[in-house]
C-alpha cells in the first residue's frame, strides 16, 4: 500500500516537519564531492579531477611486466592442476603463503606446448592505440602537481564517499593531539617489529602440534612493515562543515579549518608482523559471532528482524558505543572471548587449543606498533581499528557484555522484561537497536544499566516516535504500520564509480542493477521506492552511465520477488569454484587480452588425454585486479614531513642508466622501467 509523505509528519509541529521534509529531499540535493579545509586554493583542473571521485582509475599505460608475471603464475596453477589432477591437494591449512608447490615442468609436452605458446604471447608487447586516456592531459598532469605538493594532504571522508583536502600541518597537530594523550597511545624510541616477530616464533614453538608447516610458513615468513596510523576526517560530525553542506548546491566547498573536525583513528598494516596471526584468529573465531543472540551481519540481515507491525506507543531507539574499539581493556577482552571458546569450543577445529588462541589475541593486543612521522607508538588500550580480529573481537566483547545484561536484568526488572531485551535487542559491533515497547522511564533505567555494566564500555542512545536511522536504513513508524527507506548522512556524496573510469566493461554494467536492487530490498513502499529509484538515475546520470543502462538495470531488480531480495544466502548455498582455474591480471585495455588467447590455445591443451578431462573452456575464469586508481596515487597511509630525495638523470651523456631513469619515481618504478626496457629490447 502506498502511503501519503505527508502522513509522515503527523503529530508533530510546523518546524519539524519542515525539518523533515527537507531530509526527504537531501536525496536530490547536489552534495558537494570536494571539501577544501586547507588555506590552498584548487585551480579548476585540480577540482574538476577530483570530482571523478578516488574509485576513479585513470587509463594506464601499455605495460606487459604484469602480464608476464600473471601469466607465470596461471602457467603454475596449470601444472598444479596436471600433478595433483582434481584431487583436494591441500593439508586442511586455514592459511598459506601463497608461493607454495612448483612442480617441476616437462611432464606433459602438450601442457608444455600450450605453456610456452601463451608466455610467447604475453612476451609480445602488442598494444591497442585506439583505447584512448579517459583524462585530458592537463589533469594528467594535474595528478602529479597534487602528488609532489607538500604543504596539503588529500584524504577520504570517514563517510560518505567525499574527498577532504587539510593543510599538512594542521592534519599532523589533530594526529598527534590523539597520539599524545598517553591514555590510549605510548611514545618509542624505535622500532620493535623484531622484537614481535620473535614473540611469535615463540608462540608457534610452544603451539607446533596446532599448526600445520604451511601455516607456521604463513605466520612466520614474510617481509614485515610496519604499521601507519593515518586519520579519516568525520566531516559527518562537524557541525561547521553540516552547515555549509546544507546551503550549498555545488560539487566544491572551501571551509578553513573548521574547529570541531575531529578524525577516526586508523592503524594500516596489511604487513605488519601481527597481521597474518590476527587473520588466522580472525578465521578461528568469526564463527562464534552468529552465537551472540543480538548478532547482525549487516543492514539486509538486520531487515528480517523488522516487524511490519508494532504497538502504536512504540518508540525507535538505537544505542551506540562511545569509541568502541579503543576503549575494549584487553583484560575484558581477553575475558570475553575465553567464555565464548568455553561455551562453543566445539566450533573450532579440533587442533586449536584454547591457550593458543588466547595467547595469540593477547599477543595482538599487546604488540600494536606503529609509525606517524617517522616516530613509532604502541596503543596501550583497545584495539586497532586495521587489524584483522578487530570487527570479530569487538562482536564477541559485546556479546559477552550483553550476557552480563540479560543476568543483570531480572534484579532491576524482571524475568519478563530480560526475555523482551533479549528476543528484540538487536546490535552490528556498536550500533544497537531495539522497538522500544516500555515506557521512557524504564528506557532511561535500562540506559543507566547498560552503562554500569563496565567503566570503559559507555552507550549514548537516540530515540523516535517517527523516524530514526539504523545503519543504511531509515525506519519510519507511521502509526502501527513500519516502512523503511534508505538512509544517508547529510554529507553523503552518492558518490559512484565514473562510468568513464578504467574499470571493466561488467564491472560498470552491473552497477546501476546491483544498486537498484538495493533500493528493492530496503524499500518496500511504491512510492518511496520509485522516488529512489528516479534519484538513483539522476546520480548514475551524473556520472555518465548510458541511460538506457541504468533503466535496464533498474528493471531487472523490479523483476525479483522481495522474498528473493531478502533471502540469505549461506556459504554452503553458494556455487563451488573449487575446480576453476582463475587467470588473475591487472585491468589495462591497451595490453593485449591475454584470456582470449590461453582459451584459444586450448586446443593445444587437449591433445593430451589427461589435460582434456582436467581442464576445459568453462574452468578458465579470468579475473581482473584494478590498476591504481586515485585514491591509491594522491592519498598514503605513511606520514612524513621528511621530504624523499627524488631519482635525478646525472648529464653525463656517456651514461647509459639515464636513458632508463625518469626524473621523480621511486626506486620501485626505476626497477620496473628496467625490466621493461629489457624486455623491449
Amino acid at each position: 500500500m502506498a502511503v501519503d509523505p505527508t502522513k509522515l509528519f503527523r503529530g508533530r509541529s510546523d518546524v519539524e516537519k519542515t525539518k523533515e521534509k527537507g531530509k526527504l529531499s537531501n536525496f536530490s540535493k547536489t552534495k558537494p564531492k570536494v571539501i577544501n579545509l586547507s588555506s590552498r586554493d584548487l585551480s579548476d583542473q585540480e577540482i574538476k579531477l577530483l570530482e571523478h571521485g578516488l574509485k576513479f582509475t585513470p587509463t594506464p599505460i601499455s605495460d606487459n611486466v604484469d602480464l608476464i608475471t600473471d601469466t607465470d603464475e596461471f602457467c603454475r596453477k596449470l601444472r598444479l592442476r596436471e600433478f595433483f589432477g582434481n584431487t583436494n591437494y591441500e593439508d586442511g591449512s586455514l592459511v598459506r603463503n601463497k608461493k607454495g608447490t612448483n612442480p617441476q615442468p616437462n611432464r606433459d609436452k602438450h601442457l608444455e606446448e600450450y605453456i610456452n605458446c601463451l608466455k610467447q604471447t604475453a612476451n609480445t608487447n602488442i598494444v591497442d592505440s585506439h583505447v584512448k586516456s579517459n583524462l585530458p592531459k592537463s589533469q594528467q598532469k594535474t595528478i602529479k602537481k597534487l602528488q609532489n605538493d607538500e604543504s596539503i594532504i588529500i584524504k577520504e571522508a570517514d563517510k560518505g564517499g567525499g574527498i577532504v583536502i587539510m593543510d599538512k600541518d594542521h592534519y599532523k597537530d589533530m594526529v598527534l593531539n590523539q597520539l599524545e594523550d598517553g591514555v590510549f597511545y605510548q611514545k618509542l624510541n624505535g622500532n620493535r617489529d623484531k622484537s614481535t616477530m620473535s614473540k611469535i616464533r615463540k608462540l608457534i614453538k610452544e603451539y607446533s602440534d596446532n599448526l600445520t608447516d604451511k601455516e607456521k610458513d604463513y605466520l612466520k615468513n614474510f617481509e614485515v612493515k610496519t604499521s601507519n596510523f593515518y586519520g579519516l576526517p568525520k566531516i559527518h560530525k562537524s557541525k561547521e562543515i553540516q552547515d555549509h553542506v546544507e546551503n550549498c548546491d555545488s560539487m566544491y566547498i572551501k571551509i578553513n579549518r573548521p574547529t570541531d573536525l575531529k578524525i577516526r583513528p586508523i592503524i594500516a598494516g596489511p604487513s605488519c608482523s601481527t597481521q597474518r596471526l590476527s587473520n588466522l584468529l580472525d578465521i578461528l573465531l568469526k564463527p562464534l559471532c552468529i552465537k551472540v543472540p543480538s548478532f547482525v551481519r549487516d543492514d539486509m540481515d538486520f531487515l528480517n528482524y523488522i516487524p511490519d507491525r508494532v504497538p502504536l506507543d512504540t518508540i525507535l531507539v538505537s544505542f551506540d558505543v562511545i569509541s568502541l574499539y579503543t576503549n575494549i581493556p584487553h583484560e575484558l577482552g581477553l575475558k570475553a572471548v575465553q567464555y565464548w571458546l568455553e561455551k562453543y569450543l566445539d566450533e573450532i577445529p579440533e587442533r586449536f587449543s584454547k591457550d593458543f588462541i588466547i595467547k595469540g589475541l593477547k599477543l595482538i593486543l599487546e604488540n600494536n606498533y606503529f609509525q606517524f612521522n617517522d616516530t613509532y607508538f604502541l596503543q596501550i588500550k583497545g584495539t586497532a581499528m586495521g587489524t584483522k580480529v578487530a570487527p570479530t573481537y569487538a562482536t564477541l566483547v559485546m556479546g559477552y557484555i550483553e550476557k552480563q545484561l540479560y543476568e543483570k536484568i531480572p534484579s532491576e526488572f524482571d524475568e519478563n522484561f530480560r526475555l523482551y531485551i533479549e528476543e528484540n535487542w538487536k546490535r552490528y559491533l556498536d550500533d544497537c537497536f531495539i522497538f522500544w515497547t516500555k515506557s521512557e522511564v524504564e528506557l532511561d533505567k535500562f540506559h543507566s544499566m547498560l552503562n554500569a555494566l563496565n567503566e570503559s564500555i559507555q552507550f549514548t542512545y537516540d530515540s523516535s516516535s517517527s523516524k530514526l536511522p539504523f545503519l543504511d536504513i531509515n525506519i519510519i513508524k507511521e502509526e502501527e504500520e513500519i516502512i523503511t527507506d534508505l538512509y544517508c548522512k547529510p554529507t553523503d556524496t552518492h558518490q559512484y564509480l565514473d562510468f568513464r573510469s578504467c574499470h571493466p566493461s561488467h564491472t560498470k554494467r552491473n552497477i546501476p542493477f546491483n544498486l537498484a536492487r538495493r533500493i528493492c530490498t530496503i524499500v518496500i513502499n511504491l512510492e518511496l521506492r520509485d522516488k529512489r529509484l528516479q534519484e538513483l538515475k539522476n546520480y548514475l546520470k551524473r556520472q555518465n552511465y548510458p541511460v538506457r543502462l541504468i533503466e535496464n538495470g533498474i528493471k531487472n531488480a523490479l523483476k525479483i520477488p522481495i522474498a528473493e531480495l531478502r533471502k540469505t544466502v549461506s556459504r554452503e548455498d553458494k556455487k563451488d569454484k573449487q575446480q576453476s582455474i582463475p587467470f588473475v591480471i591487472t585491468h589495462n585495455p591497451r595490453n593485449h587480452q591475454i584470456l582470449n588467447s590461453a582459451k584459444g590455445f586450448l586446443p593445444i591443451l587437449h591433445k593430451s588425454e589427461k589435460m582434456k578431462d582436467l581442464v576445459d573452456k568453462s574452468q578458465l575464469i579470468g579475473s581482473r585486479r584494478q590498476a591504481p586508481n586515485l585514491k591509491k596515487l594522491l592519498t598514503r597511509a605513511q606520514f612524513s614531513t621528511q621530504k624523499v630525495a627524488e631519482i635525478q638523470k646525472c648529464g653525463d651523456p656517456r651514461c647509459g642508466t639515464c636513458e632508463m631513469l625518469e626524473v621523480g619515481q621511486t626506486i620501485t618504478k626505476l626497477k620496473r622501467r628496467i625490466v621493461m626496457l629489457g624486455l623491449q629490447r
